[in-house]
């Protein structure tokens, strides 16, 4: 039988689902210990003062801008290649969320673009370490610092990541996570705030305890349904599930049905009733199991990308991501960038390995955000971009048949057009690159929810 390979896969540890039932079973799965015990660990496992546990890692976001206490109407600096619900936070809390390109390499926020966008209403910054690669936050950090600015850390992607040895999420004034599923730290949804500042942490900590508790019939059927859903995307529930409609589809043009699933862009004011829940006992006890094992889980997904590069380089048809100096990825998502990305989904998905075209959004283009927004060349480009399994559940026949596989969509290989290969290896930061007029990169591609 095929062992087909899906493009994301589910951190789990053994045992640890059974842990969360049994305390559900208990009674003690919504209220109890574990919770300021996985918020302590985290916190300790940071090196900072506080952590403080949310329903999702956008409302850890939430308390923090609401807890910093910036004054309305100010401007708040997002990369331009971000999940849209996270600046939406921003937008309706009364602030005007302001896009700035990428850099073509990292994907994460260019800082000359940054500092080029601030004005007198500017207050704050949000650097988004995408993909579980850190951002380059010694400039980030200084322009800041240049024009007071609040720095706010989007972690979502890179818990454990490092810059210079230090963690990210440890430099700007506060920092946000989230537990979402295929995150690196998985706890069926939550998010954690983090601080070093005590009086700030107080004020976040007043909001995420005065949320209500979701009901234990809630949590039985998240941690459920989430283990039930893990088991679909591993390789023999993938096999019977996603992949035969995406085959089949695939015969017919666009098969990406996953679209379909993605959280629907919207404005989220009121805040759905979903978002306005506490972090449970049960989702702790998780968090705590995978807390203890993530620098391995991590190091397991830096050496599978470390073989797939290994095993792609040299081809003109692709260009694979660069190792960044001075910083230690978590791998979240690898990145390379094709010549004719869709003909190589294509190829992949009826040989068995599902990939995907670049899924973040592309935030400067959305309606949500009116119009007005600076173009973003560099980030609207990267339809160029082809995310390829790393997930730590792959075995090293998997990340052999994604080299092989992938060599072979490309061909004869045909190379990168010169804008793009400008754009993957000559241009420094802060200079973008054309883009076709108009273009926008097609709404299937935008990433499932994050936060």
């Amino acid at each position: 039988m095929i062992r087909t390979i899906a493009r994301y896969g589910v951190r789990h540890i053994p045992g640890s689902t059974w842990t969360a039932l049994k305390a559900l079973a208990r009674g003690d799965g919504v209220r109890g210990p574990a919770i300021r015990e996985f918020e302590n660990r985290f916190a300790g496992y940071h090196g900072v003062h506080q952590a403080v546990s949310a329903s999702y890692g956008r409302m850890a976001f939430y308390y923090i801008l609401r807890a910093l206490e910036i004054p309305r109407g100010s401007e708040i600096i997002f990369p331009a290649l971000t999940f849209w619900v996270v600046p939406e936070m921003a937008r309706i809390l009364g602030f005007r969320p302001i896009f700035v390109d990428i850099d073509p390499l990292t994907f994460n926020l260019d800082p000359a673009k940054f500092e080029r966008a601030i004005t007198p209403t500017t207050r704050a910054v949000v650097p988004t370490h995408l993909y579980g690669q850190p951002c380059d936050m010694d400039p980030i950090m200084s322009i800041a610092a240049a024009h007071r600015l609040v720095v706010i850390e989007d972690c979502a992607h890179a818990l454990g990541a490092t810059y210079k040895g230090r963690k990210v999420g440890t430099f700007g004034e506060a920092a946000f996570f989230s537990f979402q599923m295929l995150k690196p730290l998985n706890s069926y949804g939550g998010g954690m705030a983090i601080t070093n500042k005590p009086e700030l942490a107080g004020r976040i900590r007043l909001q995420a305890e005065a949320e209500p508790w979701p009901s234990a019939k809630d949590i039985w059927r998240k941690v459920l349904l989430g283990n039930l859903q893990r088991k679909l995307i591993g390789p023999y529930g993938f096999t019977f599930s996603m992949f035969l409609a995406f085959y089949i589809a695939s015969l017919f043009g666009d098969y990406d049905l996953s679209r379909y699933l993605w959280e629907k862009i919207r404005p989220l004011d009121p805040l759905p009733e979903s978002y306005r829940k506490r972090y449970t006992n049960a989702q702790a006890l998780l968090g705590l199991a995978m807390l203890e094992e993530i620098d391995r889980l991590n190091a397991v997904n830096r050496k599978h990308a470390e073989k797939l590069t290994a095993g792609l380089n040299g081809i003109d048809a692709i260009r694979t991501p660069p190792a960044y100096p001075e910083t230690s990825p978590v791998c979240y998502q690898y990145g390379i960038r094709a010549s004719d990305p869709a003909a190589l989904k294509h190829y992949a998905i009826r040989r068995g390995i599902d990939v995907e075209i670049m899924h973040v959004d592309i935030c400067n283009k959305l309606d949500l955000f009116g119009p007005g927004q600076t173009p973003c060349s560099v980030a609207e480009a990267t339809e160029h971009t082809v995310q390829l399994p790393v997930y730590t559940g792959l075995k090293d026949r998997d990340l052999d048949r994604i080299v092989r596989v992938i060599r072979q969509a490309v061909h004869p290989p045909v190379p990168l057009s010169p804008a793009t290969e400008r754009r993957a290896q000559e241009e420094p930061p802060g200079q973008s690159a054309p883009t076709r007029p108009g273009h926008q990169m097609p709404r299937a591609t935008r990433a499932p929810a994050t936060g």
